[in-house]
């Protein structure tokens, strides 16, 4: 016998089954599902959030220049002392280290744009300023004297010393630089002294300043008439540097065979004349130092007619401005210049500049200036410059023989 069906109904045929609904059926299985996507997409937004967290974004990036549209302008230059040439082409990148070849070079290496750039045609070069380096060639003056000119020259044990000649001519003469006499504008002569002992400091002053300037070279150098020959080729007019006692001597001492007030008359001629049979060709003296002795008219006088006696001229430095050397040398008939001016007292350029801007001064109300410098480096670079203006300004560079008993007294 078969086990009953609870499902039929207690009589009557039974009705046919219907089949749960489809929803109804699926329900448990959709939620689930809902379950599981809601925990991945809160477990990926954690991720994301976490990632973020340990990689911040980067700071956006400037914005990229569009160079065809809008191309950088230019950086003015700084003023350069030559002609700047035009913007050469950016390197090259470095190549990798394989055996490819590199390309040719191009002749300018065009930024990335749109379109091409034609290249802006090129800017004039600025004005082009001397440099310390720069040499300026001056021009220089046929028909300076041979020298040693055997009529001007009186040999002793001492060596050569100067003379006037039998026919009258004198060294201070015959050895000067040719200037026209006719030239009536102000004339300002310049000497550049203590030359002889650098070599390096005479070959500049020699090379890179204009013949009229003139060069005294100190009695203790070496190898002077080479020098001297030097800078006659190259139409300087020379001078000899004759020591004399300043003020604080000895602990203010301008070397050996110095002139000395405390010295007798025949020990100064001594030494005077050791130190004028150094070399030959110079026109005259000029004193380094002094004073002291140029104060002291007693051993002065004899020192000045020694000089005239021998056809020289005489240049009072004027190291003390109660100098009587160049009043003296006036009385006595010594052809003679007094200087106005040390222009490199303070060997920086605006004071060398303000020096030689009082000189042209003095020349302008005065007809005549002379000044007097060291070889330094920024002397002849400031000299060498400012000579190239003289002529515009109205001014004439002569050599000391030029200017020889034209100044006020």
């Amino acid at each position: 016998m078969s086990e009953p069906d609870f499902d039929a109904p207690a009589s009557g045929p039974r009705p046919p089954r219907r089949p749960p609904p489809r929803s109804a059926a699926r329900r448990p299985w959709g939620l689930l599902s809902a379950l599981i996507v809601g925990g991945l997409l809160l477990a990926g937004g954690v991720g994301t959030v976490g990632w973020l967290m340990l990689h911040p974004p980067a700071p956006p990036s400037e914005p990229e220049v569009n160079l065809a549209l809008t191309p950088p302008a230019a950086t003015p230059l700084e003023p350069a002392p030559e002609p700047v040439p035009e913007p050469a082409a950016p390197p090259a990148a470095e190549a990798p280290p394989t055996a490819i070849p590199a390309p040719p070079p191009q002749p300018a290496v065009q930024p990335p744009a749109t379109a091409p750039i034609p290249a802006p045609p090129p800017a004039p070069a600025p004005p082009s300023t001397a440099t310390p380096e720069t040499r300026v060639p001056f021009p220089t003056v046929d028909g300076l004297a041979p020298v040693p000119d055997e009529g001007l020259i009186e040999r002793t044990a001492e060596g050569l010393l100067p003379k006037i000649g039998a026919d009258g001519r004198k060294p201070w003469q015959v050895y000067g630089r040719p200037f026209d006499p006719n030239d009536k504008r102000p004339r300002i002569a310049l000497i550049i002294g203590g030359l002889g002992q650098s070599s390096a400091a005479t070959e500049a002053a020699i090379q890179r300043l204009p013949g009229a300037v003139t060069l005294a070279y100190t009695a203790y150098a070496r190898n002077l008439p080479q020098w001297v020959d030097l800078s006659r080729a190259a139409g300087h007019e020379v001078l000899l540097t004759v020591p004399m006692e300043p003020v604080g001597y000895p602990a203010n001492d301008p070397g050996p065979h110095t002139l000395l007030v405390s010295l007798p008359e025949a020990e100064n001629r001594a030494r005077l004349t050791w130190l004028m049979s150094r070399f030959a060709g110079y026109s005259g003296v000029v004193n380094l130092m002094g004073s002291r002795f140029t104060n002291e008219a007693g051993p002065l006088k004899p020192v000045l007619e020694e000089l005239n006696k021998r056809g020289l001229l005489f240049v009072d430095s004027r190291s003390s401005l109660s100098s009587v050397a160049g009043k003296m040398a006036g009385e006595i008939k010594l052809p003679r210049a007094v200087n106005n001016r040390f222009i490199d007292t303070k060997a920086a350029r605006p004071d060398i500049d303000k020096r030689l801007e009082e000189l042209e001064q003095i020349a302008g109300s005065e007809g005549v200036a002379v000044g007097i410098g060291a070889p330094y480096p920024v002397t002849i670079e400031r000299v060498a410059q400012w000579v190239l203006q003289l002529d515009a300004k109205g001014i004439a560079l002569a050599p000391i023989s030029a200017v020889v008993d034209k100044q006020k007294d």
